[in-house]
């Protein structure tokens, strides 16, 4: 794989990452999808903000995506967590002058997910 697109998910992963840890910490997105995934995974937010800090570039899907519903880029990781792949959708948001870390899904995947840069 490219070397150029896998320091590109690091960089984000590093900004997401330090936005998370220095500023108002990750906001995960309260859908129903998510909440009752997490139920079903035995997982609290704060779990899944762990696994969340935990992600390197195997751990990534896709993106950057443009976001349909607001300005900004979205970027989707994947788990395996109890034995189910789970869907996690990122994005670094920005309000006025202040980034925010969100979580905007972070659900049991509805379709296998695809690793391009995690070994065979």
């Amino acid at each position: 794989m490219d070397e150029a697109e896998k320091e590109v998910v690091r960089r984000f992963l590093r900004e997401f990452k330090q936005i998370a840890t220095t500023g108002r910490g990750v906001d995960i997105v309260a859908r129903r999808k998510n909440m009752q995934s997490l139920a079903q995974l035995g997982l609290t937010k704060r779990n899944c903000i762990a696994i969340i800090l935990g992600f390197s570039v195997e751990d990534y899907c896709d993106g950057p995506k443009p976001d349909k519903d607001r300005p900004g880029a979205i970027w989707e990781f994947g788990q395996v967590i109890e034995e189910k792949e789970v869907y996690i959708k990122l994005k670094i948001a920005q309000v006025g002058e202040v980034k925010l870390a969100k979580c905007l899904s972070f659900h049991i995947a509805e379709h296998q997910l695809c690793f391009p840069y995690r070994e065979k």
